[in-house]
């Protein structure tokens, strides 16, 4: 059940997925329910019903539960259980996990670039050698400023990294321009450099 961030009110299925969003029936505020697909489906994930009859088909994996489909792969008859069904294709565990390995499904994502740790690195590892913080701490903003929007991970993660990145890059930047103010400044005030 999706339910009003606001009011914990249950949001019927035709206000999800609209572009404009959709009024909350409970409380009025203007709401987003992005909603994947597989929300709507009950059959994934069921529990498989036995096999009835010994002329009936059972699953490759599971032989006490029916079949539901066949593999679109390897032909194996799979329950509901073993059943992915991806890109309207339905695949067996063995062919998925190949499927993945190999790099033949490309609608998986089993690996992500993570710019908010390149950011974060790229503001406080040339903070140790003053040098390198003038070319680091304006990448790291650019990485921060050009990555925001881009998926953090498969996994769920804040934009900590990125904040921190900004807020270090900004410190570094500003620490670089009050050392050459300071550099320029002395010969006027009549302080020689040794």
């Amino acid at each position: 059940m999706v339910t009003c961030g606001e009011c914990s009110f249950p949001i019927p299925a035709e206000a999800w997925n609209r572009e404009d969003g959709a009024l909350c029936p409970g409380c009025r505020q203007r709401i987003l329910a992005a909603v994947f697909p597989s929300m709507e489906r009950s059959r994934a994930g069921a529990v498989p019903e036995q096999v009835a009859e010994a002329t009936e088909a059972s699953c490759f994996f599971h032989p006490q539960s029916r079949a539901s489909v066949p593999c679109s792969h390897c032909g194996r008859f799979l329950c509901n259980l073993c059943d992915i069904e991806l890109d309207g294709a339905h695949l067996c565990p063995s062919c998925f996990r190949a499927g993945v390995k190999k790099k033949k499904i490309e609608s998986v994502e089993t690996q992500r670039v993570m710019y908010d740790s390149i950011a974060l690195a790229a503001a406080t590892l040339p903070a140790l050698l003053f040098w390198p913080v003038i070319f680091g701490a304006p990448a790291a903003l650019y990485i921060t400023i050009r990555r925001w929007r881009t998926p953090l991970s498969i996994l769920p993660r804040t934009r900590i990294r990125f904040v921190l990145a900004a807020i270090f890059a900004l410190a570094e930047i500003g620490a670089v321009a009050f050392v050459v103010w300071t550099i320029v400044r002395l010969p006027r005030l009549g302080v020689a450099p040794r």
